[in-house]
């Protein structure tokens, strides 16, 4: 019965995906289309070796695809709450290293807010919303990427989704970032980073020291030209997209 149940899940996900491109054909999707996006950009990019990190993992629902993408590559997905993560552990540990922490760019203890009834918005800082969800605090460990990653294995992908907290896992990060230039998917939007103090700016000027470009998925894959600053604050502060791109300047 589970089996069939799982089945079921996985055609609607596919069947969603092409009704999606369909649509898409016609006008804009009244729906959240960064995973479809996300599914799209996997297929550009990545190769069947590829070596790829999903920070934030959830419930896999990204890591499935990369590790379709790339099943042949060396996986790492972090994810802070632990019955998340033991659930990953059961469906991906034969093949992904799970790492149940949070990123940061220091080591140690953390206070991490956990959204019962949604889990997907739980991070180390408390988001609002004008509904009233249930959150308690629970502790969780605190690492930097770069410290938990073979320092000779070549990462190709970044996927990152941690509620506003991406600057302090970039910024624990920053070695791997500069020697590797992986393409990093990110979150990074209005109500969450602001928790945490950070700018447009300041992650425009991040990727710019790594000699790296941000672009939104769909200009991207239209191979358009990379955002400039000035943009990219336009695209934070007026809400047009919270979901991005960066990679290596010129490499587009």
């Amino acid at each position: 019965m589970y089996c069939r149940s799982s089945i079921v899940k996985e055609f609607a996900k596919e069947l969603g995906y092409i009704v999606y491109k369909l649509y898409q054909k016609f006008r804009n999707p009244p729906f959240d289309e960064y995973n479809y996006q996300t599914f799209d950009v996997f297929k550009k990019i990545l190769k069947k070796d590829s070596n790829c990190i999903d920070i934030g993992a959830n419930k896999g629902d990204i890591l499935k695809k990369i590790l379709k993408a790339s099943p042949h590559g060396m996986h790492f997905a972090f994810e802070p709450i632990p019955d998340i993560c033991t659930e990953l552990n059961r469906k991906f540990s034969k093949k992904v290293k799970i790492l149940n922490c949070a990123l940061s760019n220091k080591n140690g203890m953390s206070e991490f807010h956990f959204f019962i009834d949604r889990p997907a918005v739980s991070g180390l800082a408390k988001r609002h919303f004008d509904i009233d969800y249930r959150c308690t605090t629970i502790q969780v460990a605190t690492h930097c990427l770069e410290t938990l990653i073979p320092a000779n294995l070549k990462i190709d992908l970044i996927k990152i989704d941690v509620e506003g907290a991406e600057y302090l896992v970039f910024d624990g990060a920053r070695n791997l970032i500069k020697k590797y230039k992986p393409v990093i998917l990110f979150e990074f939007g209005y109500g969450a980073a602001d928790l945490y103090h950070i700018t447009p700016d300041m992650m425009f000027d991040f990727m710019s020291e790594m000699n790296m470009e941000i672009n939104t998925l769909s200009y991207f894959l239209e191979n358009k030209p990379a955002l400039n600053r000035a943009e990219f604050r336009g695209q934070f502060q007026k809400g047009y997209n919270y979901f991005f791109i960066a990679y290596a300047a010129n490499g587009h």
